[in-house]
């Protein structure tokens, strides 16, 4: 009768080096493929982030005069606009809570010292705002009506509403233009005392 002799063995020195050599491999193909996914990140985080800063540039300024309201006759809010200012009032102010009509008034500023136009925005009771810098000296607003060519103030004589249908913020050559479509009403609604007959006394 004959007996079988098992014996066990360890792993020899070469498969050793063998695990090594493949490990060492998966590694470094990990390393980098972590790598290039961070690296992804990391741009599509700027990316975004200067999305983020363009859309905000652009829409801030403009955001107030999509808003813009026509006020009453008699009342001081009525809209007027010159090529370096604009006055009237917004239901989408920038430094108030939204929703109720605000004064509001729009200026583009000179910096000599440092070839720039400012673009501020001011409320009653708050201090004046910068909400753009461009270059240059050559910004200014247009408006126009549901017809016509762009103004360069408004009202023009021949206006048939109290509020500009389409403002242009002329940012100078190396930058398009802003322009902002006023979504709110044109014209106040015509109350008793504004109609022809509120002078009339009955005989």
């Amino acid at each position: 009768m004959s007996t079988l002799n098992t014996s066990s063995r360890g792993f020899t020195l070469f498969e050793m080096i063998v695990v090594m050599v493949i490990s060492s491999l998966m590694a470094a193909v990990l390393m980098q493929g972590f790598s290039m996914v961070l690296g992804t990140r990391l741009s599509v985080n700027n990316t975004i982030a200067d999305l983020q800063t363009v859309v905000i540039s652009q829409n801030v300024p403009v955001d107030p005069l999509r808003g813009i309201l026509p006020d009453y006759k008699d009342n001081p809010n009525q809209f007027r606009g010159q090529p370096r200012t604009m006055t009237g009032q917004t239901l989408r102010p920038l430094l108030s809570p939204a929703g109720a009509p605000t004064p509001f008034t729009m200026t583009l500023d000179y910096d000599s010292s440092a070839n720039q136009t400012v673009l501020t925005y001011e409320e009653p009771g708050r201090a004046k705002t910068e909400i753009g810098r461009w270059p240059g000296n050559e910004s200014s607003f247009k408006y126009r009506d549901i017809n016509g060519a762009w103004q360069t103030s408004w009202p023009p004589q021949a206006s048939t509403s109290q509020t500009p249908w389409l403002i242009w913020i002329d940012i100078g050559t190396a930058t398009s233009p802003l322009i902002a479509a006023v979504s709110g009403p044109h014209d106040r609604v015509t109350r008793l005392e504004d109609s022809p007959f509120a002078n009339m006394s009955p005989k």
